[in-house]
């Protein structure tokens, strides 16, 4: 939110120098216009000429012509050269005497759509009319579309971004009448903030933020927060990213960090003992540290490895599910690990890691019959002598 406030100040600093060079630029012909053209001696060319829908005029001699986008010094340079092929040395001037109404459409997250009006005798710029059109704070004003229908057909996406703060000329384009500019809403994405921060959960923001915003958003680092061990793990992978603090968060452009829909940003605090828990088929079950980047068998070796009973082909792993108050569970069959056909998965704070057993009666009774089993043959061995 603080970002958009900052691109709306540049955004009115800038329209108002952009209106002081906008009248400066040449008036360009549109539809509708009335031209005043003479042609010194020339009774039957000279007069008033009003430009179609098309954008022509139709004048003795040269027929129709396409004036809509030249400047009245350009259509002077045109008129000129061609007729020459009628006149030696034809002196024409050219003059706009009243201009058309000319309007252009407006749509997508803007408080006022629809028809914006372009300005009489000076040429209108995108800035402009994004203005006088209200963007919502969710426009994205990096990816405006604009539709053209004269003088030339064409379409074109145009970061307006990146002339409120760099001054880039190329995005700030003279609008004509009939354009039609869309501006799209920013698209949203969810990142999970966890650990030690003010307000940890589920954040909704727009695309494109950066960790600083996710961190704001947060209400902040917790005075406990250990802000040298914070991660970022993108959906999908296991691997945690490492966060320089101090950079991520400063205003430099160049050092912050883009987040991308599904991320999880873990905050450490200084205090916190981090564990995860291994029951079940372990030699010593209970909590189990957990130091940097630890995975399954390093749990399982650290818990005393696996007991006679243990099912190794039937383990959970219960997981948190971040802003939900919901686990979720990871099936793993170790035997598949030892045998080199599946990895062997990185842990998270707090994991419940449950090893399946067999039941202990049927080991106690099987191993009662063969005990038994051995009595009976050396009573009988005993029985021979």
């Amino acid at each position: 939110m603080k970002r958009v406030t900052i691109l709306f100040t540049l955004f009115m600093a800038i329209l108002a120098i952009s209106s002081v060079l906008a009248q400066n630029e040449p008036v360009r012909i549109g539809a509708g216009d009335t031209l005043g053209i003479t042609l010194v001696g020339d009774k039957d060319i000279s007069g008033q000429y009003k430009v179609d829908d098309s954008g022509y005029i139709k004048m003795p001699l040269l027929g129709s012509i396409k004036v809509a986008g030249e400047t009245e010094e350009g259509l002077t340079k045109k008129l000129t050269e061609m007729l020459r092929k009628y006149y030696v040395d034809p002196v024409v001037t050219v003059v706009i005497l009243e201009r058309f109404p000319r309007y252009v459409t407006v749509t997508g997250a803007v408080r006022k759509g629809g028809k914006v009006p372009l300005r009489e005798n000076m040429p209108t710029r995108l800035i402009e009319v994004i203005q006088t059109a209200e963007p919502e704070q969710s426009a994205d004003l990096a990816r405006i579309k604009l539709t053209r229908k004269q003088p030339a057909p064409a379409e074109m996406t145009l970061d307006l971004e990146r002339f409120i703060k760099f001054g880039d000329p190329t995005a700030n384009v003279e609008i004509m009448p009939d354009d039609v500019i869309l501006v799209p809403a920013k698209q949203m994405m969810s990142v999970f903030v966890t650990g030690a921060v003010a307000r940890p959960g589920v954040l909704t923001l727009q695309e494109g933020s950066t960790f600083r915003e996710a961190i704001l958003q947060a209400g902040g680092l917790l005075p406990n927060a250990d802000n040298t061990r914070i991660t970022i793990r993108h959906e999908g992978q296991t691997e945690e990213n490492p966060v320089n603090y101090n950079d991520a968060m400063s205003q430099d452009p160049a050092k912050q960090v883009v987040l991308k829909n599904g991320d999880r940003i873990l905050v450490p605090t200084v205090q916190e003992a981090v564990t995860v828990s291994v029951f079940g088929g372990v030699n010593r079950p209970g909590p189990v540290p957990l130091v940097g980047r630890m995975r399954l068998s390093e749990a399982i070796g650290q818990a005393g490895g696996f007991s006679p009973f243990a099912r190794k082909w039937d383990i959970k792993i219960l997981r948190a599910v971040p802003g939900s108050g919901k686990r979720q569970t990871l099936k793993v069959n170790f035997g598949e690990i030892e045998e080199g056909k599946a990895d062997d998965p990185y842990l998270e704070p707090n994991d419940q890691i449950v090893v399946a057993e067999r039941p202990r009666e049927q080991f106690n009774l099987s191993t009662a019959l063969s005990m038994l089993s051995a009595i009976a043959s050396l009573a009988w061995l005993l029985r021979r002598r």
